[in-house]
């Protein structure tokens, strides 16, 4: 019964998520039941994930290091400093502007791979440029903040670096094993129920970050719509800059990383900072989860319609 209820649940994951999202808003009383299980939920989406990775078509994306760089470069630098021009014009609350720009040199979110698969397009590509932004991250953030920002990080890089070597090493070495164990057969059988399992480890990360979001929401309707606006403009402006700016690559490529641009990590970076942040960049990413989980079952269609084989007319 439950490995037939996950491989419901992972054949309708886009919508799943744009559901569960919901129910961190209605029972934030969850929150403080679920929120022990953040970092375990994370670690095991790490290993699903890779599980679900074509990692022949993983190698074949590293025989090309151009392009890695050149995805890097955007994704870590060229989108912060863009938005950044593009925030400092505008009339909003400093804590926005501020939350905005460093939403966009945050590091991609650990299940854009996943998201990636359940859209149909690269998830090998997409788990390259997350797990290699995770790793220049700790280096490029503290400099890029202070020159975009005028904010001076304290982030224990190296401690930092190390944690994420722990946590995505611990998780592909599990992964390996698991595959060996199993075999690849196995694992493509099992897909469905894979995927399944991810959407519930992201609705149980959903409850916890919802956490007095309503509340919030009640007492400051038009601020917290303000950062609804925002958080919606900032994920689609990043994924359709980023499409713009990689035209040339093939339809597949370029959608993938516009998806793994729009939707990044802010959890890591607000762990990182701790109380020396702005409280609403905590705001800006708790509401930031809300098209992370609407839009993949929003943009299927549109996500579809660009890597649609085009023909030539006669």
């Amino acid at each position: 019964m439950i490995t037939r209820f996950l491989a419901s649940l992972g054949r309708r994951a886009p919508l799943i998520l744009a559901l569960g999202i919901f129910i961190g808003l209605a029972l934030p009383d969850l929150a403080a039941f679920v929120r022990p299980l953040l970092t375990p939920s994370v670690f095991c989406m790490l290993v699903i994930t890779m599980l679900r990775i074509d990692w022949p078509t993983v190698g074949g994306h590293m025989r090309s290091p151009a392009r890695l760089t050149l995805s890097l470069g955007w994704v870590m630098i060229l989108c912060p400093a863009v938005m950044a021009l593009l925030v400092a014009p505008l009339d909003l609350p400093p804590g926005l502007k501020m939350a905005m720009v460093l939403y966009a040199a945050a590091p991609p979110l650990l299940t854009a791979p996943a998201l990636a698969l359940f859209a149909g397009l690269d998830g090998a590509l997409a788990l390259i440029v997350v797990v290699a932004a995770m790793f220049i991250y700790p280096v490029v953030l503290p400099p890029l903040a202070f020159a975009l920002l005028g904010v001076n990080l304290a982030v224990g890089a190296i401690d930092l670096m190390l944690r994420l070597a722990l946590l995505i090493g611990g998780a592909f070495g599990l992964a390996m094993l698991i595959r060996l164990r199993a075999g690849t057969p196995r694992i493509a059988e099992l897909k469905h129920h894979l995927d399944g399992g991810l959407v519930v480890l992201m609705i149980i990360f959903a409850i916890a970050t919802m956490d007095g979001i309503a509340a919030r929401a009640i007492a400051e309707p038009a601020f917290v719509a303000t950062f609804v606006a925002a958080v919606f403009a900032v994920n689609l402006g990043l994924q359709a800059l980023t499409m713009l700016a990689f035209w040339r690559l093939d339809a597949i490529p370029r959608t993938t990383l516009g998806l793994v641009a729009g939707n990044r990590n802010l959890a890591l970076l607000t762990a990182a900072l701790g109380s020396a942040v702005d409280p609403d960049l905590f705001l800006y990413f708790a509401i930031g989860q809300l098209p992370i989980y609407l839009l993949p079952m929003l943009l299927l269609p549109v996500y579809r319609w660009l890597t649609r084989p085009r023909t030539m007319a006669s």
